[in-house]
């Protein structure tokens, strides 16, 4: 049998590899994934926009600030809006737990525990400034760091531990909120 009378076989295969990339395409298409913060069509807004239009509530101690000020920083990094349509507040709670102890009773790690309780409410414009519950929740960040036996180096680790707890609950409270912001189209 000479190679030319070898039947071939190919452009089938490759008829068949078309065919399951367009199937392919197509389920993935329509599984509903769409991008939190992206543009999904005509009349829809990102959830950046309503993000934007959200006034935080001062918040006590100094974690308070800083959780706030990384809430601005992330909702809003255009600057605050002139008239918010959300009011947010937020309360906060810390907890140390001392980790490693060493035989002489030395403590040498600890967990730093940060949790923040929110509340969104929606602020009517009208004669009695009215405002509507519309989402709430907690979030939780725990923090570790060595504690040194030097008395600075260990309020070091602490300060940076809160820096780092701060930054990640704004991220999860951001999170929280844009998908909220999302799933109820209908209460905005």
């Amino acid at each position: 049998m000479l190679l030319s009378e070898i039947p071939n076989k190919r452009p089938y295969r490759n008829f068949k590899t078309l065919i399951v990339l367009i199937l392919a395409s197509l389920i993935v298409s329509a599984c509903g994934f769409r991008p939190l913060y992206g543009k999904h069509g005509a009349g829809t807004f990102p959830a950046e926009q309503y993000l934007a239009r959200i006034d935080i509530a001062q918040i006590n101690d100094r974690i308070g600030q800083q959780l706030r000020n990384n809430l601005l920083s992330r909702l809003s990094p255009k600057g605050v809006a002139d008239k918010p349509l959300y009011s947010l507040n937020i309360t906060i709670a810390e907890s140390i737990a001392n980790l490693g102890v060493k035989k002489s009773a030395v403590v040498t790690r600890g967990n730093l525990r940060l949790s923040a309780s929110y509340s969104l409410t929606l602020i009517k414009r009208d004669k009695e400034n009215q405002q509507m519950h519309l989402a709430d929740g907690s979030v939780l960040s725990v923090s570790s760091y060595d504690i040194p036996q030097a008395q600075y180096a260990a309020r070091a680790a602490l300060k940076d531990a809160r820096t780092r707890a701060t930054k990640e609950l704004a991220d999860d409270i951001r999170t929280r909120l844009a998908v909220y912001f999302k799933q109820n189209p209908d209460k905005l």
